[in-house]
Protein backbone atom coordinates (compact mmCIF):
# COMPACT_ATOMS: atom_id res chain seq x y z
CA UNK A 1 0.00 0.00 0.00
CA UNK A 2 1.45 3.50 -1.03
CA UNK A 3 2.48 5.72 1.85
CA UNK A 4 1.04 9.58 1.09
CA UNK A 5 1.61 12.73 3.21
CA UNK A 6 1.53 13.90 5.65
CA UNK A 7 2.82 10.95 7.46
CA UNK A 8 4.99 10.13 10.51
CA UNK A 9 7.97 7.87 11.19
CA UNK A 10 8.06 6.58 14.41
CA UNK A 11 11.09 5.35 15.71
CA UNK A 12 11.59 3.20 18.99
CA UNK A 13 14.71 2.42 20.89
CA UNK A 14 16.18 1.10 24.71
CA UNK A 15 14.47 4.24 26.40
CA UNK A 16 10.71 4.47 26.98
CA UNK A 17 10.38 7.47 24.37
CA UNK A 18 9.10 7.21 20.72
CA UNK A 19 11.12 9.84 18.25
CA UNK A 20 8.55 10.86 15.81
CA UNK A 21 9.39 13.06 12.16
CA UNK A 22 6.53 14.26 11.41
CA UNK A 23 6.46 14.78 7.36
CA UNK A 24 3.83 17.36 5.94
CA UNK A 25 4.77 17.04 2.41
CA UNK A 26 8.71 16.33 0.60
CA UNK A 27 10.43 19.23 1.81
CA UNK A 28 9.12 19.83 5.63
CA UNK A 29 8.88 18.22 8.33
CA UNK A 30 9.64 18.80 12.53
CA UNK A 31 10.72 16.12 14.76
CA UNK A 32 9.36 15.67 18.41
CA UNK A 33 10.84 13.23 21.33
CA UNK A 34 7.22 11.55 22.80
CA UNK A 35 8.39 10.40 26.14
CA UNK A 36 7.30 8.62 28.60
CA UNK A 37 6.11 6.23 25.88
CA UNK A 38 1.93 5.71 26.75
CA UNK A 39 1.51 9.25 27.78
CA UNK A 40 0.32 10.57 24.34
CA UNK A 41 -2.19 7.51 23.97
CA UNK A 42 -3.34 8.55 28.45
CA UNK A 43 -3.57 12.45 27.40
CA UNK A 44 -5.69 11.38 24.12
CA UNK A 45 -8.09 9.33 25.98
CA UNK A 46 -8.29 12.58 29.06
CA UNK A 47 -8.68 14.93 25.67
CA UNK A 48 -11.96 17.02 25.86
CA UNK A 49 -13.17 17.17 22.36
CA UNK A 50 -16.30 18.94 23.32
CA UNK A 51 -15.07 22.97 21.98
CA UNK A 52 -13.95 21.18 19.02
CA UNK A 53 -17.31 19.47 18.41
CA UNK A 54 -19.83 22.84 19.52
CA UNK A 55 -17.94 24.59 16.40
CA UNK A 56 -18.46 21.97 14.40
CA UNK A 57 -22.27 21.94 15.14
CA UNK A 58 -23.01 25.08 14.21
CA UNK A 59 -22.60 24.21 10.41
CA UNK A 60 -25.26 21.33 11.08
CA UNK A 61 -28.18 23.71 9.37
CA UNK A 62 -26.04 25.29 6.98
CA UNK A 63 -26.46 23.73 3.61
CA UNK A 64 -23.56 23.35 1.87
CA UNK A 65 -22.71 25.43 -1.79
CA UNK A 66 -19.72 26.19 -3.38
CA UNK A 67 -20.17 29.39 -2.41
CA UNK A 68 -19.85 28.83 0.80
CA UNK A 69 -17.52 25.97 1.13
CA UNK A 70 -14.48 27.75 1.62
CA UNK A 71 -15.73 29.48 5.05
CA UNK A 72 -17.15 25.88 5.60
CA UNK A 73 -13.86 24.45 5.55
CA UNK A 74 -12.22 27.49 7.42
CA UNK A 75 -14.62 26.27 10.44
CA UNK A 76 -13.42 22.90 10.40
CA UNK A 77 -9.89 23.56 10.15
CA UNK A 78 -10.10 26.06 13.35
CA UNK A 79 -12.19 23.36 14.91
CA UNK A 80 -9.10 21.39 14.84
CA UNK A 81 -6.88 23.52 15.69
CA UNK A 82 -8.11 23.81 19.10
CA UNK A 83 -6.28 20.46 19.43
CA UNK A 84 -3.01 21.71 18.09
CA UNK A 85 -1.37 22.98 21.97
CA UNK A 86 -3.48 20.05 23.63
CA UNK A 87 -2.41 16.66 21.63
CA UNK A 88 0.49 17.00 18.99
CA UNK A 89 -0.19 14.05 17.31
CA UNK A 90 -3.80 13.93 17.61
CA UNK A 91 -3.92 17.55 15.91
CA UNK A 92 -1.38 16.24 13.27
CA UNK A 93 -3.34 13.27 11.70
CA UNK A 94 -6.90 14.68 11.75
CA UNK A 95 -5.82 17.84 10.49
CA UNK A 96 -4.28 15.11 7.74
CA UNK A 97 -6.94 13.16 7.59
CA UNK A 98 -9.13 16.78 6.75
CA UNK A 99 -6.22 17.39 4.40
CA UNK A 100 -7.04 14.70 2.33
CA UNK A 101 -10.71 14.87 2.23
CA UNK A 102 -10.91 18.37 1.54
CA UNK A 103 -8.60 17.90 -1.54
CA UNK A 104 -10.39 14.61 -2.67
CA UNK A 105 -11.01 15.89 -5.82
CA UNK A 106 -13.64 12.51 -6.35
CA UNK A 107 -15.67 13.98 -3.98
CA UNK A 108 -18.28 16.90 -3.76
CA UNK A 109 -18.17 19.21 -1.33
CA UNK A 110 -21.07 17.52 0.58
CA UNK A 111 -19.72 14.33 0.37
CA UNK A 112 -16.51 16.37 1.66
CA UNK A 113 -18.28 17.92 4.66
CA UNK A 114 -19.99 14.72 5.42
CA UNK A 115 -16.48 12.75 5.73
CA UNK A 116 -15.44 15.69 7.55
CA UNK A 117 -18.23 15.07 10.33
CA UNK A 118 -17.24 11.20 10.27
CA UNK A 119 -13.92 11.90 10.92
CA UNK A 120 -14.28 14.19 14.03
CA UNK A 121 -17.42 11.14 15.40
CA UNK A 122 -14.56 8.45 14.59
CA UNK A 123 -11.88 9.82 16.81
CA UNK A 124 -14.11 10.36 19.45
CA UNK A 125 -15.20 6.48 19.21
CA UNK A 126 -11.36 6.03 19.06
CA UNK A 127 -11.22 7.38 22.39
CA UNK A 128 -13.84 5.25 23.72
CA UNK A 129 -12.35 1.81 22.80
CA UNK A 130 -8.48 3.14 23.61
CA UNK A 131 -10.16 4.42 27.46
CA UNK A 132 -11.61 0.47 27.56
CA UNK A 133 -7.84 -0.57 26.15
CA UNK A 134 -6.31 1.00 28.76
CA UNK A 135 -8.30 0.17 31.30
CA UNK A 136 -8.85 -3.32 30.80
CA UNK A 137 -4.95 -4.15 30.05
CA UNK A 138 -3.00 -1.43 32.21
CA UNK A 139 -4.79 -0.49 34.63
CA UNK A 140 -3.15 -1.07 38.17
CA UNK A 141 -6.18 -0.94 40.28
CA UNK A 142 -9.36 -3.55 38.42
CA UNK A 143 -8.24 -7.21 37.41
CA UNK A 144 -5.61 -7.45 39.63
CA UNK A 145 -5.67 -11.10 39.88
CA UNK A 146 -4.68 -11.29 36.13
CA UNK A 147 -1.14 -11.07 34.86
CA UNK A 148 -0.61 -8.64 32.17
CA UNK A 149 -0.61 -11.14 29.32
CA UNK A 150 -3.84 -12.60 30.83
CA UNK A 151 -5.39 -9.29 30.57
CA UNK A 152 -4.16 -8.57 26.87
CA UNK A 153 -5.54 -12.15 25.65
CA UNK A 154 -9.03 -11.29 27.37
CA UNK A 155 -9.45 -8.14 25.89
CA UNK A 156 -8.58 -9.34 22.26
CA UNK A 157 -11.13 -11.85 22.93
CA UNK A 158 -13.59 -9.69 23.75
CA UNK A 159 -12.44 -7.59 20.59
CA UNK A 160 -11.43 -9.37 17.96
CA UNK A 161 -11.01 -6.84 15.53
CA UNK A 162 -8.21 -5.75 17.71
CA UNK A 163 -5.93 -8.09 16.51
CA UNK A 164 -6.20 -7.07 13.06
CA UNK A 165 -3.96 -3.93 12.30
CA UNK A 166 -1.17 -3.70 10.69
CA UNK A 167 1.98 -1.46 10.98
CA UNK A 168 4.21 -1.03 8.31
CA UNK A 169 7.89 -0.78 9.17
CA UNK A 170 10.32 0.07 6.90
CA UNK A 171 14.65 1.10 7.90
CA UNK A 172 16.70 4.26 7.35
CA UNK A 173 19.93 5.32 8.33
CA UNK A 174 19.36 6.62 11.74
CA UNK A 175 21.18 9.11 14.53
CA UNK A 176 21.19 5.63 17.30
CA UNK A 177 23.76 5.91 19.63
CA UNK A 178 24.20 2.98 21.98
CA UNK A 179 20.73 1.37 20.66
CA UNK A 180 19.00 4.75 22.00
CA UNK A 181 18.36 7.25 19.61
CA UNK A 182 20.47 10.46 19.36
CA UNK A 183 18.60 13.73 19.42
CA UNK A 184 21.57 15.87 19.45
CA UNK A 185 22.62 14.15 16.25
CA UNK A 186 19.72 15.35 14.42
CA UNK A 187 19.99 18.13 11.76
CA UNK A 188 16.50 20.55 11.64
CA UNK A 189 16.93 22.97 8.50
CA UNK A 190 14.29 24.31 6.06
CA UNK A 191 16.01 24.02 2.66
CA UNK A 192 17.03 20.49 2.20
CA UNK A 193 19.43 21.63 -0.78
CA UNK A 194 21.10 23.79 2.07
CA UNK A 195 22.93 20.64 3.87
CA UNK A 196 25.70 19.01 3.35
CA UNK A 197 24.69 15.26 3.28
CA UNK A 198 27.99 13.77 3.39
CA UNK A 199 28.58 15.80 6.92
CA UNK A 200 25.39 14.72 8.28
CA UNK A 201 25.76 10.78 7.64
CA UNK A 202 29.41 10.88 9.24
CA UNK A 203 27.96 12.43 11.95
CA UNK A 204 25.34 10.18 12.44
CA UNK A 205 28.13 6.75 11.79
CA UNK A 206 30.20 8.30 14.96
CA UNK A 207 30.11 6.26 18.19
CA UNK A 208 27.36 3.69 16.24
CA UNK A 209 27.61 0.37 17.95
CA UNK A 210 26.75 -1.01 14.07
CA UNK A 211 28.57 -0.97 10.76
CA UNK A 212 25.67 1.42 9.68
CA UNK A 213 23.39 3.15 11.93
CA UNK A 214 20.40 1.37 10.13
CA UNK A 215 17.17 1.24 12.25
CA UNK A 216 13.43 -0.12 11.67
CA UNK A 217 10.87 2.95 11.94
CA UNK A 218 7.05 2.59 11.48
CA UNK A 219 5.71 4.59 8.56
CA UNK A 220 2.25 5.83 10.38
CA UNK A 221 -0.69 6.90 8.06
CA UNK A 222 -3.60 7.61 10.95
CA UNK A 223 -4.08 7.89 14.24
CA UNK A 224 -5.52 4.90 14.69
CA UNK A 225 -1.88 3.32 13.89
CA UNK A 226 -0.21 5.57 16.21
CA UNK A 227 -2.41 4.94 18.86
CA UNK A 228 -2.01 0.73 18.61
CA UNK A 229 1.57 1.30 18.10
CA UNK A 230 1.84 3.34 21.34
CA UNK A 231 -0.10 1.05 23.01
CA UNK A 232 1.55 -2.13 21.72
CA UNK A 233 4.78 -0.58 23.25
CA UNK A 234 3.31 -0.20 26.61
CA UNK A 235 1.98 -3.87 26.81
CA UNK A 236 5.65 -4.85 25.10
CA UNK A 237 7.18 -2.77 28.34
CA UNK A 238 4.75 -3.39 31.05
CA UNK A 239 4.16 -0.07 31.34
CA UNK A 240 0.67 0.54 33.73
CA UNK A 241 -1.40 3.50 34.52
CA UNK A 242 -2.80 4.96 37.55
CA UNK A 243 -5.58 7.36 38.54
CA UNK A 244 -4.33 11.00 40.26
CA UNK A 245 -5.45 11.10 43.60
CA UNK A 246 -6.25 14.63 43.04
CA UNK A 247 -7.13 15.27 39.30
CA UNK A 248 -8.43 11.78 39.09
CA UNK A 249 -7.46 11.42 35.59
CA UNK A 250 -5.28 8.58 34.35
CA UNK A 251 -1.49 9.22 34.59
CA UNK A 252 1.63 6.86 32.93
CA UNK A 253 3.80 4.50 36.00
CA UNK A 254 6.88 5.05 33.99
CA UNK A 255 9.25 3.37 36.52
CA UNK A 256 8.94 1.07 39.60
CA UNK A 257 8.62 4.01 41.89
CA UNK A 258 4.92 4.52 44.27
CA UNK A 259 3.09 7.40 42.92
CA UNK A 260 0.08 9.25 43.96
CA UNK A 261 -0.40 11.94 41.69
CA UNK A 262 0.20 12.90 38.15
CA UNK A 263 2.43 16.33 36.59
CA UNK A 264 -0.78 18.23 35.03
CA UNK A 265 -1.40 21.57 35.79
CA UNK A 266 -4.77 21.59 38.77
CA UNK A 267 -4.59 25.55 39.85
CA UNK A 268 -2.26 28.56 39.02
CA UNK A 269 1.09 26.84 38.25
CA UNK A 270 0.77 24.47 40.80
CA UNK A 271 0.85 20.69 39.62
CA UNK A 272 -1.30 17.77 41.15
CA UNK A 273 1.70 16.05 42.47
CA UNK A 274 2.75 19.53 44.51
CA UNK A 275 -0.67 20.34 45.54
CA UNK A 276 -1.76 16.88 46.55
CA UNK A 277 0.28 15.30 49.09
CA UNK A 278 -0.80 18.43 51.27
CA UNK A 279 -4.69 18.06 50.84
CA UNK A 280 -5.96 16.21 54.07
CA UNK A 281 -8.18 14.03 51.78
CA UNK A 282 -6.42 12.79 49.20
CA UNK A 283 -5.18 10.18 51.00
CA UNK A 284 -3.89 7.22 49.07
CA UNK A 285 -6.04 4.26 48.08
CA UNK A 286 -3.99 2.09 50.50
CA UNK A 287 -4.88 4.67 53.88
CA UNK A 288 -8.30 5.14 53.19
CA UNK A 289 -11.01 2.68 54.10
CA UNK A 290 -13.82 4.64 51.73
CA UNK A 291 -11.62 4.44 48.52
CA UNK A 292 -10.54 0.60 48.93
CA UNK A 293 -14.60 0.00 49.59
CA UNK A 294 -14.74 1.74 46.36
CA UNK A 295 -12.30 -0.23 44.64
CA UNK A 296 -13.59 -3.68 45.84
CA UNK A 297 -17.09 -2.60 44.68
CA UNK A 298 -15.24 -1.03 41.17
CA UNK A 299 -14.04 -4.19 40.80
CA UNK A 300 -17.30 -6.25 41.09
CA UNK A 301 -18.78 -4.20 38.69
CA UNK A 302 -16.14 -4.60 36.31
CA UNK A 303 -16.30 -7.98 36.19
CA UNK A 304 -20.01 -8.30 36.17
CA UNK A 305 -19.63 -6.39 32.60
CA UNK A 306 -17.03 -8.26 31.36
CA UNK A 307 -17.83 -11.87 33.27
CA UNK A 308 -14.25 -12.59 33.37
CA UNK A 309 -14.46 -16.23 33.20
CA UNK A 310 -15.62 -15.83 29.42
CA UNK A 311 -11.76 -16.33 27.50
CA UNK A 312 -13.24 -17.71 24.70
CA UNK A 313 -14.89 -14.76 22.81
CA UNK A 314 -17.75 -16.81 22.13
CA UNK A 315 -19.17 -16.79 25.23
CA UNK A 316 -20.97 -13.55 25.48
CA UNK A 317 -22.38 -13.85 29.14
CA UNK A 318 -22.47 -9.68 30.32
CA UNK A 319 -24.98 -9.53 33.02
CA UNK A 320 -25.00 -5.61 32.16
CA UNK A 321 -24.93 -3.90 29.08
CA UNK A 322 -22.62 -1.40 27.55
CA UNK A 323 -24.76 1.49 27.97
CA UNK A 324 -25.81 0.45 31.74
CA UNK A 325 -21.91 -0.40 32.34
CA UNK A 326 -20.90 3.32 31.09
CA UNK A 327 -23.71 4.82 33.03
CA UNK A 328 -22.53 3.35 35.91
CA UNK A 329 -18.80 4.44 35.75
CA UNK A 330 -19.50 7.69 34.65
CA UNK A 331 -21.43 7.76 38.01
CA UNK A 332 -18.89 6.26 40.00
CA UNK A 333 -16.31 8.15 38.75
CA UNK A 334 -17.60 11.92 39.40
CA UNK A 335 -18.19 10.56 42.77
CA UNK A 336 -14.91 9.92 43.65
CA UNK A 337 -13.71 12.36 42.95
CA UNK A 338 -16.31 14.69 44.31
CA UNK A 339 -14.68 12.81 47.34
CA UNK A 340 -11.30 13.13 46.31
CA UNK A 341 -11.65 16.92 46.30
CA UNK A 342 -13.51 16.94 49.54
CA UNK A 343 -17.24 17.98 48.07
CA UNK A 344 -19.03 14.23 49.53
CA UNK A 345 -18.48 12.40 52.39
CA UNK A 346 -17.37 8.97 51.97
CA UNK A 347 -20.09 7.68 53.23
CA UNK A 348 -22.02 9.86 50.66
CA UNK A 349 -19.78 8.31 47.92
CA UNK A 350 -20.45 4.68 48.63
CA UNK A 351 -24.25 4.96 48.98
CA UNK A 352 -24.17 6.71 45.37
CA UNK A 353 -22.36 3.90 43.98
CA UNK A 354 -23.84 0.54 45.59
CA UNK A 355 -26.69 0.81 43.87
CA UNK A 356 -25.71 -1.23 40.77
Amino acid sequence: MEITYPFAKVFTDSTNKMNVFFLHDTEHSTFQQIGDIGTGIVDFCELDFSAMVEKVKALETVEVTNANFEDIKKVYCNAVNLLKEKHSYAHFFLNSDLFRNFYNADRSEGEKVSYANFLIQYYINLQTVYVEALEFCLYTQVLTEYTLPERYVMFCNLHPNFIQHILRSMYAIAPITHGKFDTSKLIRFNDPAEVDTKKVLQNIHRDSDYSVSMWQYFAIQSLEEMLYLEFMEMIKRGIRIKRCGLCDRYFVLADKRKRDYCDRIYKGKRTCKQIGAKQKFNQSVEQDSFLQEFQRIYNRMYSRYYRMDAWDSERQTNKMTEEQFKAWTDMASKARLEYRQGIISGNDLLEQISGG
